[in-house]
């Protein structure tokens, strides 16, 4: 299938492809041990059973809400993180450990998607995802949408960046807002042949956001959805029309209001997060 659209169009304007790409952005769990380990099932959404290397079963905590229908392949190689005393006693954990990798056999896929806000706003604080100034391609900074306490958080930020800002009038709260840029981040692990795709299961939240976004940029707001893609394999990215349509069609739909589509790599290793840099996309296929 042709790819009709190419984010390289837009690597001027959007992207920063500085000498920081290939340095490792992130460490993997900042203060936490990781150990590689054997996936072994997923079960009840939430529970993974995995083998250590000295045999000892143990179960851990997956945060990904999705089917990973394309990274569940039993004895995989897995990376889990061991949760430290303060975290269990804070949190009140009953699991000692989160799944965090599982290898393809070609790479590592980051499976953990609450790592992905923070990556993404990494990828950006170090130059290595670079975003225009609002003003020099005519938007409006979403700034104006901020709840007050958004904005207060906002005055206390080094480098006008909030996580979860919430906007002002709106039911809707994006993952990053970014140098007056409203941003929704969603990590992508799906892939069917060539193409690595989103969702991985039907997201009507997600259409949502889109839809909320999409209206947003269609006012003049500076609003952009970020796929980080977070396996090593495929050579383009594409909504997965197959598993959810509404979403593709809401994505679609939102990019035609203006709202700015970027698929970006990501490679994982136990020494932390690399952005390999933007991937051609094709939202009609």
């Amino acid at each position: 299938m042709e790819r009709k659209t190419s984010p390289r169009h837009l690597w001027p304007r959007f992207f920063g492809l500085s000498g920081l790409r290939m340095k490792i952005l992130k460490e993997l769990v900042p203060g936490q041990e990781l150990e590689e380990v054997t996936f072994l099932r997923r079960y009840k959404r939430f529970l993974v059973d995995v083998v250590r290397k000295n045999g000892q079963t143990l179960t851990v905590h997956n945060p990904n809400t999705g089917s990973m229908k394309s990274c569940l392949r039993e004895r995989a190689r897995a990376v889990i993180s061991w949760k430290t005393e303060a975290q269990i006693k804070k949190s009140g954990a009953k699991l000692p450990a989160t799944l965090e990798l599982l290898h393809s056999g070609r790479g590592w896929i980051g499976v953990n998607t609450m790592r992905t806000n923070g990556i993404v706003l990494s990828a950006l604080r170090k130059n290595a995802l670079v975003l225009p100034d609002v003003r020099s391609v005519e938007k409006k900074d979403a700034r104006d949408l901020l709840s007050e306490p958004a904005l207060k958080r906002l005055q206390k930020s080094e480098d006008a960046a909030i996580a979860e800002p919430g906007l002002r009038d709106l039911d809707f709260r994006p993952d990053l807002y970014w140098q007056g840029w409203l941003l929704e981040v969603k990590n992508v692990t799906q892939i069917e042949g060539d193409w690595i795709q989103f969702p991985d299961a039907v997201s009507e939240r997600g259409s949502r956001h889109l839809d909320s976004l999409g209206a947003l940029a269609d006012q003049g707001f500076a609003c952009a959805v970020v796929f980080a893609l977070s396996r090593p394999e495929g050579g383009g990215f594409r909504p997965a029309s197959d598993i959810d349509a509404k979403f593709a069609q809401s994505l679609q739909r939102s990019a035609e209001m203006g709202l700015k589509i970027l698929p970006v790599r990501f490679r994982y290793g136990l020494a932390g997060v690399h952005f390999a840099g933007p991937v051609d996309y094709d939202l009609k296929s």
